[in-house]
């Protein structure tokens, strides 16, 4: 499991990131959220199609996966934020 790809939201949003994540040599995921909760704790959320969820994540492959993308994202230079 790997993210191909993290993008930082702009400052002061609930969603910190966007990212793509390959989970196996056989499925990849684009442009999941990653949130952050008013308690700190990071989630990640699919993306919408037609007003609805395109997927929903177990409480414990979510926690790896949000792990795994905060941890992509604090790898970010400083200079990479999108609030220009």
């Amino acid at each position: 499991m790997q993210i191909l790809d993290i993008r930082p939201s702009p400052l002061g949003s609930t969603t910190l990131a966007r990212f793509d994540l390959q989970l196996n040599d056989h499925l990849r995921l684009y442009n999941l959220g990653l949130r952050q909760s008013g308690k700190g704790r990071c989630w990640t959320v699919a993306p919408n199609a037609f007003s609805e969820r395109t997927a929903a994540f177990g409480e414990q492959f979510n926690r790896a996966i949000s792990d795994l993308a905060l941890a992509a994202l604090m790898e970010l230079p400083a200079d990479a934020s999108t609030d220009v």
